[in-house]
């Protein structure tokens, strides 16, 4: 299958973003600061990997990644796959469990589950809405509330429902250093090893470390910061990809759009035709 133009509808606002789209394409591991749950609607069988595990995607499963989780898509042998993408904010699900009465700080305890029909139903129906275009902002987010909630019902225990916390890692000061200083030269694509000797840590330890306060590994971070920067500027518009591109520290436009495309198996230039923003919120 060509990759010149992917088929693909966008919509994002408070509670992240919402992705439908028709794809054969591989994606690199990465890694999001948010849950992402992915849905096959139709096509051909796919896979996804985390770590050694393989992951099948297909008409009666659902993947399921908490923050941090590192994942990544392999090609299609054949057909495409068409995909519901959801990145949801923790902030924003957590009101959603407190407004139903249960403890924030969900945690999915499996990758991958099996489709449920009210899941299969939900999921379907906002696809269809974003794909077609024919509903408004509000009508769009509480389908989304209808597909989280049926998620949480199927694959969440009534007792873990009650009592899951997010844990708090414990920050080193080395990797709060780190952390600020990834945050202030990102798109600069900073070196490790320069950060790591920057912070007196040898390599080795400091991958560990970081992984251990963060959850996910220091490329992987600086990779997601540069994603959401990314993801932000082509929303909001008024600016041109080579400015966003030389923003974002890349040397050539063309790097920026493969990299780009590398994480969303879009370009930058499809991703901003097709996403329409509910609010003034956006995420990556």
């Amino acid at each position: 299958m060509a990759h010149q133009q992917t088929p693909i509808w966008i919509v994002s606002g408070d509670f992240g973003r919402a992705t439908v789209n028709i794809t054969d394409r591989a994606l690199v591991e990465h890694a999001h600061q948010q849950f992402n749950m992915i849905f096959m609607l139709g096509g051909a069988d796919t896979f996804f990997k985390s770590g050694t595990e393989t992951l099948a995607l297909d008409d009666g499963s659902v993947l399921l990644f908490n923050p941090w989780v590192p994942h990544l898509k392999l090609a299609n042998d054949g057909e495409p796959t068409m995909i519901l993408s959801l990145i949801i904010e923790t902030d924003w699900i957590d009101r959603v469990l407190e407004a139903q009465g249960l403890r924030a700080g969900l945690i999915f305890p499996q990758l991958r589950e099996q489709m449920t029909e009210n899941v299969r139903i939900q999921a379907e129906r906002l696809a269809a809405a974003i794909s077609r275009g024919m509903v408004d902002a509000a009508d769009r987010e509480e389908m989304i509330l209808d597909l989280i909630d049926a998620v949480i019902r199927a694959y969440i225990a009534a007792d873990v429902e009650r009592t899951a916390t997010t844990s708090r890692r414990p920050i080193d000061f080395r990797i709060r250093k780190a952390l600020n200083y990834i945050h202030e030269h990102a798109f600069e694509n900073p070196r490790i090893d320069e950060i790591a000797r920057m912070v007196g840590l040898s390599r080795s330890h400091f991958f560990e470390q970081f992984r251990r306060c963060v959850g996910a590994s220091p490329q992987h971070y600086i990779d997601h910061m540069r994603m959401k920067a990314a993801t932000r500027r082509l929303s909001m518009g008024g600016e041109t990809l080579v400015e966003i591109a030389d923003q974002l520290g890349f040397a050539a436009h063309s790097n920026f759009t493969r990299f780009f495309a590398q994480h969303m198996a879009v370009s930058p230039s499809e991703f901003r035709r097709q996403t329409h923003q509910d609010d003034e919120a956006s995420s990556g």
